[in-house]
């Protein structure tokens, strides 16, 4: 299922988002690189305990910059994904049943801010093990748990 997401509307920079910042999952970085000089590429493994979840939090994304990627389960039963922009939720793979791969894309939009959270929750019985790609302009940074630039 591939699913465009337009961000058009409603919240702002300075609102709280509804997802966890509190990681309870683990993760490696298992590539990166610099896609020509306009983009990067980052590939994590997150393995996440039962009810568990981790943040991406995408920041620094300016007004039409766009940012994609994908993710699948490689173990476990319960990955879920939502992409939220302050408190307004953009993307949510836990709306569809059985959800073990998909993929996302957006667009930044300013009245939604500059900050975009990507939230892996282990909603199964087993912990659960996600592969995810994230592409973003070079001009953003991931940050959270994740520290990477």
């Amino acid at each position: 299922m591939t699913m465009l997401l337009a961000l058009g509307l409603l919240a702002g920079c300075g609102s709280k988002s509804n997802v966890s910042t509190t990681p309870t999952g683990t993760f490696k970085i298992i590539r990166k690189a610099t896609l020509n000089t306009k983009w990067q590429m980052y590939q994590f493994e997150l393995n996440i305990p039962v009810n568990g979840a981790f943040d991406i939090d995408l920041l620094g994304m300016a007004n039409s910059d766009k940012a994609d990627g994908y993710f699948y389960q490689e173990k476990g039963s319960g990955a879920a994904l939502t992409i939220a922009a302050g408190s307004e939720q953009i993307y949510n793979s836990a709306a569809t049943t059985g959800v073990t791969s998909d993929r996302f894309s957006f667009t930044a939009s300013l009245p939604l801010g500059t900050a975009y959270v990507l939230n892996f929750k282990n909603t199964g019985s087993d912990t659960t093990t996600v592969f995810v790609e994230v592409i973003y302009p070079a001009t953003a940074l991931i940050r959270g748990p994740l520290d990477v630039k």
